[in-house]
């Protein structure tokens, strides 16, 4: 039930809550309506039997002796259904009715009890009205058949009550997500691109419109310090390359000294190299902090993809000559689109380099491009170590690295973070796909206009 949905959830808790009590309220109702009836026929019972009595003593057709037989004629004929015994106060029985077929009724006078008689559930009662005593009884089966046709009843109503009730549960749970559902469609329209969106405010002064409330000053302190993080970012980049491009040449124009022994000359190469990497760095910082800030301008111009494509499988071709690597590829088609050329071509370098560090030697890179319904999709796939369920979104955080990755593969993990960036700056997208095993494989995908 967890996986559904929480009007669904509303409605079956409503639904269960309700025929639970019901449930509860029909067995409380049925058992206090049994006690009530037969608290009635026990009063009846006995207001039946003193009457009789009564008519016994008042009657010009009763005998004097009480030692005497009763006649028929002599018992009433609402009486006559009952079972009826009449006995004098020394015990001889003067009247028993006929449906009693022999049997007794016994129990102490002044009371009433449930036995089975004749097998029938009978209430019988015994009653001393000087100068008789009288034990009557009657059937239970009125009250039986009530107290079914009561619960019949019921276990039909209460399915067609549960199934009213979840509708209306899921209606009323709609009514009262249906802000939040608004407010999640608004929040998912807050990006990186977009931070200055807010959440509407509804209407209602409830605790919704507070939620709301509360929820924008959030994205207000998270749009400044995102804003403040993005500035420093790029800043920090900016002013770094300055001291950077100072150092590099520095240790170009002191690594053409003729001054320096072979020690020192391996020294100052082994800086010069730190120092690209540096730079490197510090370019790829500052391309995020375009893309995080929304600055990132696209020079767009109209090509063949298919010439990108083709260039960097050049490259790698270059890359995997010396290991055994087979590329295949499959450009058939032309594939035109607005796209900056210069940033489409760093992300492709980005992917097949990438392609060409994690294959295995002899291993097989494999390179298809098509177009499908309104989207380009190229595909690079390579065989190697699969990519593990836990690492599937970190490998796209800035810095982050595979479990699988060793310390002596190149790189500083910023790699597919800027290639996924700028894709998105696009209105495309990349994602890892799962082709089968022993294989790794990465999805460009960008809209053709």
């Amino acid at each position: 039930m967890t996986r559904w949905s929480l009007k669904v959830r509303v409605g079956v808790y409503s639904a269960l809550l309700t025929m639970t009590a019901l449930v509860a309220g029909v067995l409380i109702m049925m058992a206090t309506l049994y006690l009530h009836q037969i608290d009635g026929l026990d009063r009846d019972l006995e207001g039946d039997a003193r009457e009789l009595v009564w008519d016994l003593k008042n009657s010009r057709d009763a005998p004097k002796d009480t030692s005497a037989p009763l006649s028929e004629k002599l018992i009433p004929l609402d009486m006559r259904d009952y079972y009826l015994v009449v006995e004098n106060l020394e015990g001889q029985v003067v009247y028993q009715s006929p449906n009693l077929k022999g049997a007794r009724l016994t129990g102490e006078m002044g009371g009433t009890r449930t036995i089975d008689l004749l097998g029938n559930a009978c209430r019988v009662g015994a009653w001393e009205e000087k100068p008789y005593r009288v034990r009557v009884g009657a059937q239970l089966h009125l009250i039986e058949r009530f107290q079914k046709d009561f619960g019949v009843g019921f276990a039909i109503a209460i399915p067609a009550v549960g199934l009213l009730v979840f509708f209306g549960g899921w209606w009323l749970g709609r009514r009262a997500v249906g802000p939040v559902s608004a407010l999640s469609r608004a929040a998912e329209r807050i990006t990186t691109s977009n931070p200055q969106e807010r959440l509407p405010a509804p209407g209602a002064r409830d605790e919704i419109a507070k939620l709301t409330e509360v929820l924008n000053r959030s994205f207000d302190r998270l749009q400044t310090s995102y804003e403040v993080a993005a500035r420093f970012s790029a800043d920090a980049s900016h002013q770094l390359k300055t001291p950077v491009t100072i150092l590099r040449a520095g240790l170009d124009h002191l690594s053409q000294a003729g001054d320096l022994n072979d020690s020192q000359l391996a020294e100052v190469s082994l800086l010069r190299h730190q120092t690209r990497r540096l730079n490197s760095l510090i370019e790829d910082l500052l391309l995020l902090a375009q893309v995080d800030s929304g600055r990132m301008y696209l020079e767009l111009e109209e090509l063949d993809l298919k010439v990108l494509i083709q260039a960097a499988v050049d490259d790698l071709h270059a890359l995997v000559e010396e290991r055994g690597i087979r590329v295949e590829e499959d450009l058939s088609e032309p594939l035109a689109l607005k796209v900056d050329r210069r940033l489409i071509s760093m992300v492709l370098q980005n992917l097949v380099e990438n392609a060409a560090k994690y294959s295995p030697d002899g291993g097989i890179i494999r390179v298809t491009a098509r177009k499908e319904t309104g989207w380009l999709i190229v595909k690079i796939a390579n065989t190697g170590q699969e990519i593990s369920e836990e690492d599937r979104d970190q490998i796209f955080e800035r810095f982050g690295r595979g479990s699988g990755v060793g310390g002596n593969v190149r790189g500083h993990g910023l790699g597919l973070s800027i290639a996924r960036g700028l894709l998105r700056a696009h209105g495309g997208d990349l994602q890892l796909n799962r082709p089968g095993s022993g294989w790794v494989e990465f999805e460009l995908r960008l809209q053709v206009s």
